[in-house]
Parts: C-alpha cells; sequence; structure tokens
C-alpha cells in the first residue's frame, strides 16, 4: 500500500505490448528504459519534457512540475465553444495550454529541457536582462 492507502498496482507489460503492436520484451525493455533515465536525469538536476501524445506535456524542472495541454486535447474535452467560454471567464487557463510546435525549452525558466522519450538536449537562447 502507498501512503495514502491505495493499492498500487503493477504495470502490466503484455497489454503494452498489445496495445503498441510490439514483443512484450521490447515493451519492457523500453519502459525500463526510459523510467531509469528519467530517474538518472531526475537525480542530476535536469530538466525534463515528457510529450504525451495528442495530449500535451509535463514539464519537471528543478523541484517544480507542471502540465501543458495542446489546445485541441481541451477543445476536444470540452468543445470549441465550452473552452472559448472558460477561457474567457479564466484567462489563466492560457498559461496551461501550448501549441505541439512550441520549442519545448522556451517553456523552461533556463532554456534547457531534455526531450523524452527520445532523449535530445533542447536548447533555446534567452534574451539578456534589460
Amino acid at each position: 500500500f502507498s501512503p495514502g492507502n491505495k493499492e498500487l498496482e503493477p504495470l502490466r507489460y503484455s497489454k503494452v505490448a498489445a496495445v503498441t503492436s510490439v514483443p512484450r520484451r521490447k515493451a519492457e525493455d523500453c519502459i525500463q528504459g526510459t523510467t531509469s533515465l528519467l530517474s538518472h536525469c531526475l537525480g542530476k538536476g535536469e530538466n525534463v519534457a515528457l510529450p504525451l501524445k495528442d495530449v500535451g506535456l509535463l514539464l519537471i524542472e528543478g523541484t517544480k512540475v507542471q502540465m501543458k495541454f495542446y489546445h485541441h486535447f481541451l477543445e476536444k474535452l470540452s468543445g470549441k465553444e465550452n473552452l472559448e467560454k472558460v477561457i474567457f471567464k479564466v484567462p489563466r487557463l492560457l498559461d496551461v495550454m501550448v501549441s505541439p510546435v512550441v520549442p519545448v525549452a522556451s517553456l523552461t525558466f533556463s532554456g534547457r529541457v531534455i526531450l523524452f522519450p527520445e532523449f535530445i538536449m533542447e536548447r533555446v537562447p534567452k534574451a539578456p536582462p534589460r
């Protein structure tokens, strides 16, 4: 049991393999390799971005973790008209939205991020302070 008394379920590699149409062993190796690399990067204090296909980006920078959602994903969830109404009423919602074509490093304070799962270091030069 975990701290909130919720039972943890083991990851079913065979289900992941079936959904992704890859052999079970390959699915297991990819998942374990990615989690190991993610753990290593976080342990070294690296900024990490995990793109979630058609959903958005999970950004981890230092101790700050934030989710940025693609506009089309939120539109799909709520409908175009509802999303526009909500954005008008809650303009802060724009802070959690991101375009799929924006350079991920530009979303970080440092301008540096490791983009998973490819493990690519992305840098965007920051403007000099005024």
